[in-house]
């Protein structure tokens, strides 16, 4: 629970502006903030429509194994591509955290952090990923390359 805390109101009001022109920016919205996608509660903070449709994508890119295992897929509309996944009770498996981050990184492109919970382990981080990232391993086409030998 959040304290209440003591403000001047030129500021608050400045703070409920810049959140409001944060949620309009955000992107299309969806007439819903959230639904049940084959088995999986997908919710995006904003009802951002691009972010529902993402949620949506990386369950089907996951092995159905894995994805009958998850319980929620969140969006922080705040962040972008920051997303909190559950993991149902006594379902949790050890390639859990790659298969979602690669099931994010192979839809998305990419991602700002993951949380994933569950009853075991209780709360794991994967640190903000993005291929583009490390260009240096792909050549002038974008293509992936072989890694160029150091020379010494």
């Amino acid at each position: 629970m959040v304290d209440d805390i003591e403000m001047l109101s030129e500021l608050s009001e400045a703070l409920r502006l810049q959140n409001e022109i944060n949620r309009a920016e955000a992107g299309q919205k969806a007439p819903v903030s959230g639904f049940t996608y084959k088995g999986v509660r997908l919710k995006s903070r904003w009802a951002v429509l691009r972010e529902l449709e993402d949620m949506k994508r990386i369950v089907d890119a996951m092995p159905e194994l894995m994805s009958r295992r998850l319980e929620t897929i969140w969006c922080d509309s705040k962040v972008g591509a920051t997303y909190t996944v559950t993991v149902k009770d006594r379902l949790w498996v050890p390639d859990m955290k790659w298969a979602v981050s690669d099931a994010i990184v192979d839809t998305v492109g990419g991602h700002n952090g993951i949380y994933i919970d569950g009853d075991t382990p209780a709360g794991m981080e994967v640190d903000p990923y993005w291929p583009d990232d490390y260009a240096r391993d792909r050549d002038s086409t974008g293509e992936k390359s072989a890694k160029t030998p150091i020379s010494r």
